[in-house]
This record gives C-alpha cells, structure tokens and sequence, in this order.
C-alpha cells in the first residue's frame, strides 16, 4: 500500500514565536511536511533556511512575520500558486486589494488572530453594536509588539458600523480612532493579548474581555483553518468567517 502523500509547507517568519509555534505543531502532524523556513534570522538543522523562491512552490505558504515584512512578503507570494494562510497583522489595504486579484484556483486566507476566542467576540461585537450607542475598545499586548492599534483591534473597529464612540474615555495608553471608535492600545510585560470591548446606552454598560494567556491557544483556531481550507472559497478574511459558517451549518 503507498503511503498517503503529504502537503508540503514553506513557513515565512518562521524564526518569530508564532512561526516556531505553527512549526513545532504542523512537525506534529502525519499530513505535512515542512520543507524550509524563510526568514532572515533563521538558523536551525532541523528545516532549511530558503533564501532563493524562484524555484520554491510548497502547497502551503504559511505568512507568520512581523509587520514590518508583511506586505513585501506578500508581494513575494503573490506570483505562487501554492494556497496562502496570512497570520500576520500590519497587512495594507493595498495588499488585501492585491490578495483579492490572485487566481481563481489558490485559496488565500487572511487571519490577523487565530484565536477562538477573539473570533467569537467580533461576531457577538458585530451583534451587540446595533442596539447600543457608544463602544470602546482597549487592548493590551506585550511590549515587544510593533503595531498599535493592534491589527485585531483595528479590524474589530472598521467592522462595526451601527455605532461609534460618542465619549472620549480616560484611559492609559495610546489613543486612535478607526471608523469613529476609540481604540486605547497598552504595552508591557505584564501582557501576551488582551482585549476589552466595552458598550455602552443610557442606563446600562456591557463589556467583553478577552484574555490569552498562552501562545497555543492560536492552534485551535489554526488546526480549523486546515481542517476548513478545503470548503472555504477563493479569499477568506478571519477566523470569525469561518466560526459563522460552521455555526450556520449547525443551526
């Protein structure tokens, strides 16, 4: 009997600490195959170090680096055709327009967070905005993070329509507005992600905090992008897309 071939994987920003994540768990599994690391501070003599793409053409490109890379990598992949998962935050509205355009045959995936939990606040969010008047949302993560406000809170914002935030709040930390919705971003060690959205009406405030504690809760919500990638169409932007359809499918 021939044993099943498995999907191969290139792995970008495999050095960072999501990169090693996604690599310890993806070495786990019988179905793939890691064949390189591409990164400029990688070393290791487990998986190869790829510095030349030309001939480089895996199943999977797994985009995990930071902010600062995210959209010239993205460049880079978009003349592949292997399928796209993009766990980075930082990505430009010129690249998601970009990642939009690719061939119809590839499946591109867009996740800023591969939290469970995180999804699910956006969509009970996305709920609660339409019977509420104000809302903000801080989030705190830890200090070496390079964006704020973090690409999970500006994504929260320019998804709520039905609402803003009528009030500006006292609070530590750096202040923006996205979509008309104060974001408060907090950096320090006492921190991985965290997250608050706090609503509020005339005679009553509701609040959602969102806490990870741990880096491997993000392998929840990646073993259920591969899991999916298969139902899910040609570009796929957040974990939240593919809660609601399971959900839907469930009802």
């Amino acid at each position: 009997m021939n044993e099943k071939s498995r999907s191969t994987v290139l792995i970008s920003g495999g050095a960072g600490k999501m990169g090693v994540l996604i690599t310890d768990y993806l070495s786990s599994q019988d179905n793939y195959e890691i064949i390189g690391i591409y990164d400029p501070g990688f070393s290791s003599e487990d998986y190869p170090s790829i510095t030349n793409l030309d001939d480089i053409n895996p199943d999977y490109i797994l985009e995990f680096s930071p902010a600062s890379a995210v959209n010239e990598n993205i460049q880079k992949w978009s003349t592949k055709t292997s399928d796209l998962i993009i766990g980075s935050s930082g990505i430009s509205d010129e690249s998601i327009s970009l990642l939009k355009t690719l061939d119809q045959n590839r499946k591109v995936i867009v996740i800023p967070n591969f939290s469970i939990g995180a999804a699910y606040q956006k969509l009970l969010s996305i709920a609660l905005s339409k019977h509420f008047e104000n809302v903000h949302i801080i989030e705190k993560h830890h200090e070496n993070k390079q964006d704020a406000p973090s690409g999970t809170s500006s994504d929260l914002a320019s998804s709520l329509f039905d609402i803003s935030s009528k009030s500006l709040v006292t609070h530590d930390g750096e202040h923006n507005n996205i979509n008309g919705i104060n974001i408060y971003s907090v950096r320090g060690e006492d921190f991985l992600a965290e997250q608050i959205v706090k609503f509020e009406s005339k005679y009553e405030t509701f609040s959602m905090e969102h806490i990870v504690n741990d880096r491997s809760a993000y392998l929840y919500g990646i073993s259920l992008v591969f899991d999916e990638i298969k139902n899910l169409s040609k570009f796929t932007l957040g974990l939240e897309t593919i809660l609601a359809q399971k959900i839907s499918i469930l009802s």
